[in-house]
């Protein structure tokens, strides 16, 4: 960055945080890694959060039932004790690896309060696990072993109007995230182009390295001449010069320093994407979402959406007013 940069993201940042949701389980200490490693990278103080989920904190008034409903709640409050003791551990994590970090323990829906919270704080990003309490679940498909996205971390991706960082993968996290490589796919719409502004500036950040990648239909029948191949062909190919054409100019517009990629591929495009992302080899994804209007806040697609099933390692997902 140079001097003025420098100065101004200062003055952006001054009192910015990360909000690291954890919920304590096996997917908690690599969530927690990644956001402190995000918030080295980004000079900015953690949140970190555990949000103790009340949808079964209503307790039955009737007098016969009181002595039920007491019982309950003393187990609550012990459960919400024995939590706080552990986020008091991973807090001192925190502090141990030198970040700024405050922890607290909230009541309340996840996947409501996560994005509410991020809002109140002035956090500019939230961190968050691919998967809760219901533990690692996993699926093949065409060959390609997807995780089951937790229900928290896919709402929090929709209802979020902040990059959302999930701990995807098991690739090591790199300290400070510093010499990094980010990946961004891009189909040229506005919800890629805040995705590629967010990665440029965070490759900076951290010295690291900025590739954009378009995914494009093999033609078929490239060896035979023209005049034998089917007009479906002919379009494709034309369609495959057109989009490597575009995505030149693109990276020239938007992200200089960029290298580019014209995956070509008859695959799901989010597996492309990824095997061109390993090939790299990337050390963050980085994914748009879409809005979506009076329908809802945010519009998965299904690239990224199954981006995060298959990714070896985190993926940032921007929504589009982030740019």
């Amino acid at each position: 960055m140079c001097a003025s940069n420098v100065l101004i993201y200062a003055l952006v940042m001054a009192g910015a945080s990360i909000l690291c949701a954890t919920d304590l389980t096996s997917a908690g200490p690599r969530t927690v890694d990644l956001a402190v490693a995000a918030a080295k990278a980004f000079g900015v103080r953690l949140d970190l959060v555990h949000v103790l989920d009340d949808a079964d904190s209503w307790w039955p008034e009737s007098p016969d039932f009181e002595a039920a409903a007491e019982a309950a709640r003393e187990d609550t409050t012990r459960d919400e004790a024995a939590l706080e003791a552990e986020l008091l551990k991973e807090q001192a994590r925190c502090v141990a690896a030198g970040v700024e970090c405050e922890a607290f323990v909230v009541r309340g829906r996840p996947w409501r309060i996560i994005p509410e919270l991020a809002q109140e704080r002035g956090s500019f990003l939230i961190a968050i696990g691919a998967y809760g309490s219901s533990g690692l679940r996993t699926v093949e498909s065409k060959g390609v072993t997807e995780l089951v996205l937790g229900s928290t971390a896919e709402r929090v991706i929709r209802g979020a109007d902040r990059p959302v960082f999930v701990a995807t993968g098991t690739a090591p996290i790199p300290e400070g995230l510093q010499g990094t490589k980010w990946f961004v796919g891009t189909d040229f719409s506005a919800s890629s182009l805040a995705a590629v502004s967010w990665a440029k500036r965070a490759a900076a950040r951290v010295h690291g390295e900025l590739h954009v990648a378009n995914v494009v239909m093999p033609a078929g029948g490239e060896d035979k001449p023209d005049e034998e191949r089917n007009w479906r062909q002919l379009l494709r190919d034309q369609s495959k010069i057109e989009a490597g054409q575009k995505l030149t100019a693109y990276i020239e517009e938007h992200a200089p320093n960029a290298q580019a990629h014209q995956v070509v591929s008859a695959d799901y495009a989010s597996h492309a994407m990824c095997g061109a992302a390993k090939t790299v080899p990337a050390d963050i994804l980085v994914m748009g979402t879409h809005s979506q209007g009076l329908l809802g806040r945010l519009l998965v697609g299904s690239t990224a959406s199954r981006c995060i099933r298959i990714a070896p390692v985190p993926v940032l997902m921007v929504p589009e007013e982030a740019r």
